[in-house]
């Protein structure tokens, strides 16, 4: 089966939109201005929505051919280097490296990428950052050396075009074919780090034989070893192939129940981007008018029930989730849209929620298949309800006041299971929209937490439900969303921007991923050795350059930027270094003893950096992490940079790790 409409498709049919939806509306359509602002969704969005189209429908996802390559260049910008291989692999047993050794064969060697692409004939291409490197790089090098680019399918228009959807970062088409970027789905994810390398690891996805090669030594790896590029090559591909199956499979499922093109999916806000375009292709079916513009109001929107019950250190920890609450909420108050008479918005929550317990329901049949990525796509879509409601007048059919109605319940439900569990005689810790954090007695069992649970979910309304949702053998909590749990496997698991980001330097990682479960176990020697070890290893220089390196975005142009007038370390150091860099772009810097910030790239493997500069970031952002946790006179003794025996010091043998009720003083 072979799909051939896209976006630039999609102006040819204008026409036929306009006369559909006038018939369908009941009034003349002579501009996507009349579809309500539905004109910023594209032209092949309105065609799927006034036809009621989808993609894949009866396939798999591996039915249609993906195909995945990989470009290896001698720098980041097409100005500046060339490409000397790339890695070609598709879902069919096709796998192949292609090689340009001098720089006269480039040409010849994009060619031949295009005549494989032709032979495999792929519904799909998909890469890991394609749309911001390998598809600008091989545009710019075959613009250069004056070779045709003919990505697409015959019969269409020639070439690529940026998707015009509102991002700065950009998203290209090609005729007949889908363009699907990995890092797009990763990035809607809770993970350290977008990168293929990393997220390989995070996910056990990497080969066990799998090459690591530094991005800038791969041209001069390749000279000497070309055989282990070429191994490095084919396993990014490889990885490209499993990672899209991990994370692309939910959008794939997406495709075939909403009118959107795939390509848009994986990065599609679950509420405008999915829910929204059902909610329209419903009244366009029924011919009935979109509702008119929702008022507005001034005052703010009502959220969940979030509040800080304790914070430090606490032992025996547990967590009971409220299931789906607000999506429960919906389904049992029969909470919709004033603006919904044909009752849509609660048909798909019924709807897609039975949908969702088959396929889980198979799942624990043991069957295989589709079904994970089924039940994903639909808890997707049931969990957008709730925000679409409360996003105003974005939303064709939000209604803030059914939405205040759903958050008000969910209020009272969360309430009532807190006040059940504080009788239940635990200690609470936090309570987060639809789950509450506690600390049970010493001596308690897993069947006693569970036990609890149960007896308070058995006071709940009917369709609302108390869950187990995991127990730990402690927490340190240091504010509300932000928090470290141990578990009792050893693993440590850190949630909020206080304990981690995608800008945390790698030696602060470690340094946290360290110290973090000693202070859980209470082992507060370990701890303060922790501490000593990383503020050596900055002190000796035993750290490169790219371990206390960071990740920062810049978001403008070095035009827009010199427009501004207004210095900024990161671009200020990209022009001290004469580099050049684009919207979006997100590169590593490092503090210099001289010079300042630089680029990492300047001198990666040194060890010039600025070793006040990171004490001071270990301690006012690190360091500190740990106040909570400990007496003000423990944790100023533990973290002296200096190791010096004070007059009144205490033996850290003896210290322990504390609590305390938000606005109460510690306990041990």
């Amino acid at each position: 089966m072979k799909y051939l409409i896209t976006a630039r498709d999609g102006y040819a049919l204008r026409r036929v939109i306009f006369q559909n939806a006038s018939r369908r509306l009941g009034s003349p359509v002579t501009g996507f201005h009349d579809l309500r602002g539905y004109v910023s969704a594209g032209p092949i969005e309105q065609y799927l929505t006034a036809t009621g189209r989808t993609y894949f429908k009866g396939m798999s996802f591996d039915d249609p051919v993906r195909l995945q390559f990989d470009l290896e260049t001698t720098a980041l910008t097409p100005e500046e280097g060339r490409i000397f291989m790339i890695a070609v692999r598709d879902n069919r047993g096709f796998e192949k490296v292609l090689e340009a050794r001098r720089p006269a064969q480039e040409a010849d060697l994009i060619a031949e990428l295009m005549q494989v692409i032709h032979e495999r004939d792929p519904d799909i291409i998909e890469n890991h950052n394609i749309s911001a490197f390998d598809l600008p790089f091989l545009m710019g090098r075959a613009r250069t050396l004056r070779v045709p680019l003919e990505l697409g399918r015959p019969g269409g228009p020639p070439g690529l075009w940026r998707v015009q959807d509102g991002r700065t970062s950009p998203h290209w088409a090609v005729s007949g074919r889908e363009i699907l970027d990995t890092i797009d789905a990763v990035r809607r994810m809770d993970l350290p780090s977008a990168g293929l390398k990393a997220v390989s690891q995070i996910f056990g996805i990497a080969p066990p034989d799998r090459v690591y090669l530094e991005g800038e030594k791969i041209a001069e790896t390749y000279r000497d070893h070309p055989a282990l590029v070429r191994q490095y090559a084919l396993q990014d591909v490889e990885e490209v192939d499993h990672l899209a199956r991990r994370v692309l499979s939910a959008s794939f499922e997406l495709a075939k129940m909403t009118p959107r093109p795939y390509h848009r999916l994986p990065y599609a806000g679950p509420a405008m981007g999915v829910l929204e375009p059902m909610l329209i292709r419903a009244y366009f079916h029924a011919k009935h008018a979109l509702p008119p513009e929702q008022p507005h109001h001034a005052e703010p929107h009502s959220g969940g029930h979030v509040e800080l019950f304790a914070e430090g250190v606490l032992q025996r920890v547990v967590k009971a989730d409220v299931a789906s609450l607000y999506p429960s909420v919906i389904r049992a108050e029969r909470i919709e849209p004033q603006s919904d008479p044909l009752h849509v918005f609660l048909h798909l929550m019924d709807h897609l929620t039975a949908r969702r317990l088959q396929h889980k329901a198979a799942m624990r049949r043991g069957e295989t298949g589709e079904h994970q990525a089924m039940q994903s796509a639909m808890k997707l879509i049931i969990n957008s309800g709730y925000g679409y409601l409360g996003a105003g007048r974005m939303a064709i059919f939000g209604d803030r006041d059914a939405a205040d109605r759903v958050t008000t319940k969910g209020r009272e439900i969360l309430s009532n299971v807190v006040d059940d569990l504080r009788a239940g005689g635990v200690t609470l810790i936090e309570a987060d929209t639809d789950g509450v954090y506690f600390s049970v007695p010493g001596g308690w069992t897993e069947a006693q937490e569970r036990e609890l649970i149960q007896q308070v979910d058995a006071d709940l309304p009917e369709g609302i439900s108390l869950e187990f949702d995991g127990r730990w053998q402690a927490m340190l909590s240091h504010e509300i969303k932000n928090y470290a749990l141990l578990g009792y496997d050893g693993q440590l698991t850190v949630r909020g921007a206080s304990f981690d980001t995608v800008r945390t330097e790698p030696f602060a990682r470690d340094f946290m991923q360290r110290a973090l479960p000693c202070l859980l176990q209470g082992d507060i020697a370990a701890l303060q050795n922790a501490f000593h070890f990383t503020l050596d290893a900055l002190q000796q220089r035993h750290l490169t350059n790219r371990e206390v390196a960071t990740r920062v975005r810049l978001t403008k142009t070095p035009e827009q930027y010199r427009e501004a007038r207004r210095k900024e370390n990161q671009y200020e150091a990209m022009l001290k270094a004469g580099a050049t860099w684009r919207a979006g772009q997100r590169v590593y810097q490092y503090q210099q003893q001289e010079q300042g910030w630089l680029p990492l790239e300047v001198n990666p493997e040194g060890r010039d950096y600025d070793v006040q500069a990171y004490i001071q970031t270990l301690m006012s952002s690190y360091v500190t992490r740990f106040r909570k946790g400990l007496t003000p006179e423990d944790y100023q003794q533990l973290f002296r940079p200096v190791q010096a025996q004070g007059l009144f010091d205490q033996a850290v043998t003896e210290m322990r790790p504390v609590w305390r009720a938000a606005s109460g003083p510690p306990v041990r």
